[in-house]
């Protein structure tokens, strides 16, 4: 802009922007002498309030969601409880040091008191067995005609004497284990003598505001840190007092490490009741922090770790609120509080039927109750699994013996809950129906005939020879039906009428010439050898044995020997044995080394299952399942799991599975090995098809066989499948049979007076 271009400001102008510079002068004037008045005149008091308040964040765990069978009846439940805890990072690592030797020490005496008593329960079974064999074939045949005379209440009474004959040897040898190794045990840790005086400090101070005993709390801070050593220890969640729960939030500063929170605890309204599928709940590791699925919790929140609990969380986690305490400097509360409210999990609907549920467990107390297992010498055990065939709707699984929840989680010794929870117990917290793996005898020898029929090696209507017993290879190694007795001519119906071994022995060795391991390959198409996929963490997929298996366990037998410097794992009896014909013989019939869950087995009967009047050539195995639904609190439907589709097998001819049904119908009618236990049923209304089996657990008549019963009735409104087991009940028809009757008249309310499930008289003279 050139000279001449400029302008000289006017008188007005320049008076505007002097009022304007005036206005801002005063305004940062005002501003800073305020600035000035609160920090250099009032700042010591604003001070002083800001140290007096605080506030005091208390999580507020959410209560996990119900879970409720079929019918909307609570199966687990919440009671709200005051927890005051000890925090992990409050246990010095010098008493975590020591409670984790003792911890290892104890349980290798453990382990080797166990070994001791069954060294020494062996060396007296072998003396019966030595006994045994001097018996004169008079004598013996003696004794077995006395056995074929008992009533089933004598043959019951037998039985008991028999298994309290075993549970005294028994004590009698963990007595005598005990006493000669009783300069190794550790001995018991003392609060006196083994915490630090730190902990000790923590635990008297807290010990006298909630009513409880040093030692007391000591045992829990060990039981605790053994199970969950990376979790909190719950020192009291039961009988807090509001009063003391106020307390200790006024005193944070005095108790440090030890929080005080309200907790809902799981509640078991039906105790005992199907309680190996719920799981536990526990606090969050911190390897499972880590993991995505748990993306958003914190340290100390409690998640399920397995069972129900662990498979469907994400549902029944809720969500945890919190509240935010206003304090003054010493820790009052100055009745200002903030507050997010906990949101309760989502309700888990099951397919599980409660009534059936409690049939089947009563059917495992009244054929086990409280025997001792003859080949284990522990507590007897078995287990049930009933479910619909059209979409693999678990009705009813169970264990037994079994433990009521409520009883174990809480505050609970580290002895105590052993004790319960032990091997010594029964294992009553193992799912057995998943976990067990066991030969199922003669219940899959619907296997061996379809592997025969597709082969060509049997016809449905040819008559086999017949004979107690067969010889097979080149050392005449001689395989016979149960008792020696000869059942005479079979075809396909009879052979599964009357349970003909021999039938099915033929069978297995014509299948081990054929390279494309026919047995095996239908073995696999029924659904064994893998997990069928029910919605229950680690489920064992059982075993089929074959050429590749046996090499396998071979390499693992020498990895074993050579990892840990043993002479022997015990995996192969001989590390170079191969599969031989004696092998798949012995698979025809459900044993050998051919293992598989109660919960494999019905699903291998459901894949029998055709809507009546429509039926097929196809078999149609159903996925298990147990979760059906996800609600609201209030009941209200937020999703429902649709089921998987089922996998199909097409047979080929349809005479083969009808032969096989009509084989099975045989079974529990006049003529066959479960006539009996279905005398009085109505067969015309709710035909049953079913299969005894017995599997030879020991190589002495000392241990009694393991029995099964596995049926399918094809009803048109409620079909249903059932298998059982007894580990230690002798033929299908003595114990494990009656158990699956009285679940099917429950299910089909048949009065008892028509249907009464009674159970063949002893084992000397039932058929399988």
């Amino acid at each position: 802009m050139s000279s001449r271009d400029r302008r000289t400001p006017t008188p007005q102008l320049a008076l505007r922007v002097a009022a304007f510079g005036i206005i801002a002068f005063g305004i940062f004037a005002i501003l800073f002498l305020r600035l000035w008045f609160l920090q250099i005149l009032q700042g010591e008091q604003y001070l002083t309030q800001a140290a007096s308040n605080g506030v005091r964040v208390v999580r507020v765990a959410a209560p996990r969601g119900m879970i409720v069978d079929r019918n909307r009846k609570p199966l687990v439940e919440n009671r709200a409880s005051i927890v005051v805890t000890m925090q992990a990072d409050a246990i010095p690592d010098d008493d975590r040091d020591t409670i984790a030797d003792w911890g290892q020490k104890t349980g290798e005496y453990e382990v080797a008191v166990d070994r001791l008593s069954e060294q020494l329960v062996d060396v007296q079974r072998k003396e019966d067995e030595a006994r045994a064999e001097t018996r004169t074939e008079a004598q013996q045949q003696r004794l077995e005609r006395r056995l074929n005379r008992l009533t089933p209440a004598e043959a019951r009474a037998r039985r008991q004497t028999l298994s309290r004959r075993t549970a005294r040897r028994k004590r009698a040898a963990d007595r005598e284990a005990t006493r000669r190794l009783a300069d190794k045990r550790p001995r018991a840790l003392r609060v006196s003598r083994d915490a630090t005086p730190e902990l000790r400090a923590k635990l008297d101070r807290i010990g006298e505001i909630l009513g409880e005993s040093t030692p007391a709390l000591y045992e829990r801070v060990v039981s605790n840190t053994l199970k969950l050593p990376w979790a909190g220890v719950p020192l009291k969640s039961r009988g807090v007092k509001p009063q003391i729960r106020n307390y200790l939030l006024e005193r944070q500063a005095d108790f440090p490490g030890i929080t005080v929170t309200k907790e809902y605890l799981r509640r078991y309204p039906q105790g005992e009741l199907a309680a190996q599928l719920f799981g536990n709940i526990g606090q969050i590791s911190e390897g499972q922090l880590k993991e995505t699925k748990y993306r958003g919790l914190k340290a100390g929140q409690k998640i399920g770790q397995d069972g129900l609990e662990y498979e469907y969380n994400s549902y029944l986690q809720g969500r945890d609120g919190e509240q935010r305490v206003e304090v003054d400097a010493q820790g009052r509360p100055t009745g200002r509080v903030q507050e997010t409210e906990a949101q309760q999990g989502s309700r888990l609907m099951l397919s599980l039927d409660t009534a059936l549920e409690k049939t089947g467990q009563y059917g495992m107390e009244k054929e086990i109750g409280n025997s001792i297992d003859s080949k284990t010498n522990y507590r007897a055990a078995g287990s049930y699994v009933a479910l619909d065939p059209r979409n693999g709707e678990i009705l009813a699984m169970g264990s037994y013996p079994t433990l009521n929840l409520n009883t174990i989680y809480g505050q609970i010794s580290q002895r105590r809950s052993k004790r319960l929870t032990g091997r010594r117990n029964g294992s009553p917290m193992l799912n057995r129906a998943i976990l067990g793996q066991y030969p199922t005898g003669s219940t899959f020898k619907i296997v061996s005939a379809m592997a025969g029929l597709s082969t060509g090696v049997v016809t449905p209507d040819a008559q086999t020879a017949g004979g107690a017993c067969r010889t097979f290879g080149t050392a005449g190694q001689e395989f016979c039906n149960a008792g020696k007795e000869d059942l005479g001519p079979s075809d396909l119906v009879r052979s599964l009428q009357v349970s003909s071994d021999v039938y099915y022995y033929d069978i297995g060795a014509a299948l081990y010439k054929q390279k494309d391991k026919p047995l095996q390959t239908w073995a696999g198409l029924f659904g064994y050898g893998k997990r069928t996929g029910v919605d229950l963490p680690g489920e064992a997929p059982g075993v089929i044995p074959d050429s590749a298996w046996r090499k396998q366990r071979n390499q693992a037998e020498l990895d074993c020997r050579r990892d840990e410097g043993k002479a022997s794992c015990g995996l192969v009896g001989d590390i170079n044995g191969q599969f031989l014909l004696g092998d798949n013989v012995n698979l025809s019939v459900g044993q050998g080394d051919f293992l598989a869950t109660p919960l494999q087995v019905a699903v291998s009967y459901a894949g029998l299952y055709d809507e009546p009047g429509k039926e097929t050539s196809q078999l149609h195995f159903p996925t298990p399942q147990l979760g059906t639904q996800i609600q609201t609190s209030t009941g209200v439907l937020e999703q429902k799991f649709d089921t998987k589709k089922r996998r199909t097998v097409d047979v080929g001819d349809p005479t083969w599975k009808q032969k096989i049904l009509q084989g099975l119908h045989a079974v529990t009618l006049p003529g066959g090995t479960a006539a009996g236990v279905f005398d009085g049923w109505d067969h015309g209304r709710y035909p049953v098809y079913g299969k005894t089996g017995t599997a030879q657990r020991c190589n002495d008549s000392t241990c009694p066989d393991q029995a099964w019963f596995a049926a399918m009735v094809p009803d048109a409104e409620r079909p249903i499948v059932i298998a059982a087991t007894v580990e230690n009940g002798g033929f299908g028809t003595t114990t494990a049979a009656p158990i699956v009757c009285r679940m099917l008249r429950t299910w089909f309310e048949q009065p008892p007076s028509t249907a009464t499930c009674a159970g063949a008289k002893s084992d000397a003279n039932a058929t399988e």
